[in-house]
């Protein structure tokens, strides 16, 4: 009987141990999972975060009574170094003929002007030069002239 019972309270000493959390690895923060949010499987979980794209269009609005005729130039500011892309290539879709065109190739990171072609509505896509992955977009628009 004595033999029964010092079995039956290893078996239950080893349940309570293997249920307990493991400690994270060494070196590994624990991320932590905002309430509400169901936690990705695993599989997913051990792919890295994918980087942040930088595309902006300065201006990105203005007033129409201010562009001649009726359009502007704008400045295009990329950065997907982040996404481990080496070449873009931005496409201007135009608003009123609907038409997409290519507008330029450039590298991982750039700059360039536009002429005074920028309508409101002309939509800019940037995508992964080859591949023609999207990467980002951006629209210019319109601001009423008060």
């Amino acid at each position: 009987m004595k033999i029964h019972a010092l079995f039956a309270a290893i078996v239950l000493v080893g349940i309570a141990g293997c249920s307990q959390e493991a400690p994270p690895m060494p070196g590994k923060a624990a991320e932590a999972v905002p309430e509400g949010v169901t936690a990705a499987p695993a599989e997913q979980a051990r792919q890295q975060a994918v980087g942040e794209i930088k595309f902006s269009m300065s201006p990105e609005s203005f007033r129409v009574c201010d562009g001649q005729p009726r359009a502007i130039a704008s400045n295009a500011k990329w950065d997907v170094t982040a996404r481990q892309v080496t070449e873009v290539s931005i496409y201007v879709t135009n608003p009123r003929k609907g038409e997409r065109k290519l507008w330029l190739h450039g590298g991982a990171t750039g700059e360039s002007m536009t002429g005074k072609w920028v309508f409101p509505d002309s939509k800019f896509e940037l995508v992964e030069r080859g591949s023609e992955r999207p990467l980002g977009e951006l629209t210019v628009k319109a601001l009423p002239c008060n």
